[in-house]
C-alpha cells in the first residue's frame, strides 16, 4: 500500500482525468469542488501522485432533523435536532481502487473531524453512501446504518475518538 500525500484543496492539482467510476462523484470534483471551497459549504483534501488527484474527500456541516435523528437510533423523536459532520463524499480514480488509498482517505477524515471536535462541538458523523459496496466499506470501518436509510450511515463522536486513540496506542 503506497502511501500518498493528502493536502487541503488547491486548484492547481490536476482533476481533469480523474475517474472513480461514478460519475456524480466525478463531476463534483471537476466542476463544483472548487466553487464550494470558496463559498465555504466544504472542506476538501486531495490525495495526490506528483500533480495528479488520484483520490478525495469532502466534509461539511450538518444536522441532523429529529425525524431523522429518531432513524438513527431506532427510537422516538428527539427534543432537538442533533449537530453532526458529514463526510459527503469519498472516491477514488479507478486506477488506484485496492490499493488502500480510500481507507488512507477515511482514516484522514476521520482524524481531521476528531481535531474538528476538540473546538466545536457535535455528536456524530454521517455519511450518504452512494451505493452498497460503500455502505460496506463504511460499515467495516466502524459506522453503522441508520435504521430506515440503508445508506445512511453515522458514527458517535465518542466512537470515533475512542478508535482513533486505539489506533495510536
Amino acid at each position: 500500500m503506497k502511501i500518498l500525500e493528502i493536502l487541503a484543496f488547491d486548484r492547481r492539482f490536476d482533476r481533469g482525468l480523474f475517474g472513480c467510476g461514478k460519475p456524480d462523484l466525478d463531476d463534483w470534483l471537476k466542476t463544483k469542488a472548487g466553487q464550494q471551497e470558496r463559498a465555504d459549504n466544504t472542506r476538501t483534501f486531495l490525495a495526490v501522485d506528483g500533480s495528479k488527484v488520484i483520490g478525495y474527500y469532502a466534509t461539511t456541516a450538518y444536522r441532523l432533523g429529529l425525524d431523522e435523528a429518531a432513524e438513527m437510533y431506532g427510537v422516538g423523536k428527539r427534543a432537538y435536532p442533533i449537530p453532526a459532520v458529514l463526510l459527503a463524499r469519498l472516491a477514488v480514480d479507478t486506477g488506484w481502487q485496492g490499493c488502500g488509498i480510500g481507507s488512507q482517505l477515511l482514516l484522514h477524515a476521520l482524524r481531521q473531524i476528531a481535531e474538528a471536535s476538540r473546538h466545536v462541538g457535535f455528536e456524530v458523523v454521517v455519511v450518504h453512501a452512494i451505493d452498497r459496496d460503500a455502505v460496506t466499506f463504511y460499515a467495516q470501518c466502524g459506522f453503522t446504518q441508520f435504521e430506515d436509510n440503508e445508506l445512511h450511515l453515522f458514527m458517535p463522536v465518542k466512537d470515533l475518538l475512542a478508535t482513533l486513540e486505539s489506533l495510536s496506542s
